[in-house]
């Protein structure tokens, strides 16, 4: 990343990936390279050099495109991980890509901080970003005083990494960048356009007040359940690392055996927190809801909320 190391030194000190300038015509040009099954816009006409990049358990290898305009720096990866499983789990899959954009991509702008400033950069998740065509997030990042932002998605083996950097106060361009970037058809993966759910529920619908063995919803009980425990989640340090902060939302039934069952995620968090909430919610004790004197499942909402400070 010649360019970003040049970006970075400008400020107190992006690794020799961002150096040399090019041309400064503002002729945002369409790249789309062959066997690569993406296409995106980027300021001039980009380098392109190959990569090989590791970190956790991923191998990957493929080409960096990268180009400078105005002082700011546009970057897309195009890897293939030759240690991806096609049975991993897709939010897993994405952390870990975090991790490598964190531990290897920037690892070497981060280096070429001092020490004061290398203390104070971090990688902050943003957000989830719509799986349409393909699953992968936002984050932000601060290293000295260049800010960025890079979006990544993931196609099977194929990880696509867009990053754009500047200095605070400087002219970018984030809105012409990121929402142009494309993958072709071929580059779907459908076992991972749908990555929210755990246990799904599958239950049949039924509103027969005299059936008992039913899932009631809360209206519909004579009394609630009661709640007698419910344990924490605990943070994960990977999530403290990179500042997630929210709430993970189930939709369950407390069954009228006294067990959390047909949890359903209905909002999550990345870096553990969702499988943390999880194990916190099937911990919970209560005692069941009740219908005409008779014990019955209930639909229950739970929310964990977790907050650094």
């Amino acid at each position: 990343m010649r360019y970003l190391t040049a970006i970075v030194a400008l400020g107190c000190c992006f690794s020799p990936v961002f150096s040399k300038s090019v041309a400064q015509n503002n002729a945002w040009v369409e790249l789309s390279p062959s066997a690569e099954f993406f296409h995106v816009s980027m300021p001039n006409q980009p380098t392109e050099r190959e990569q090989a990049r590791h970190f956790g358990e991923i191998d990957a290898k493929g080409k960096l495109y990268e180009s400078e305009f105005e002082g700011a720096s546009y970057a897309v990866w195009s890897l293939v991980d030759s240690n991806y499983r096609a049975t991993q789990d897709v939010d897993g899959y994405l952390d870990a890509c975090a991790d490598l954009i964190w531990g290897d991509l920037l690892k070497s702008a981060r280096d070429e901080l001092p020490k004061d400033a290398r203390a104070r950069a971090a990688m902050t998740y943003a957000k989830e970003l719509p799986p349409t065509p393909l699953p992968g997030r936002e984050y932000s990042f601060t290293l000295g005083a260049a800010r960025g932002t890079t979006h990544f998605y993931i196609a099977g083996s194929r990880i696509y990494v867009l990053m754009a950097v500047h200095q605070a106060g400087s002219v970018w361009a984030p809105e012409k960048f990121f929402p142009s970037f494309a993958v072709l058809a071929s580059a779907v993966i459908p076992s991972q356009m749908d990555a929210g759910g755990i246990g799904s529920p599958s239950v049949a619908m039924n509103s027969d007040p005299s059936d008992y063995n039913r899932i009631f919803t809360g209206r519909e009980v004579t009394q609630k359940a009661r709640v007698l425990e419910k344990p924490e989640p605990t943070y994960t340090e990977s999530a403290r690392m990179f500042g997630v902060e929210g709430t993970v939302v189930f939709r369950a039934v407390f069954s009228k055996s006294g067990e959390v069952t047909n949890l359903h995620v209905v909002r999550k968090l990345p870096h553990g927190l969702t499988q943390q909430a999880l194990k916190a919610a099937r911990a919970i004790r209560f005692s069941p809801a009740q219908k005409d004197g008779q014990p019955v499942s209930m639909w229950i909402e739970l929310q964990y909320n977790f907050n650094l400070y």
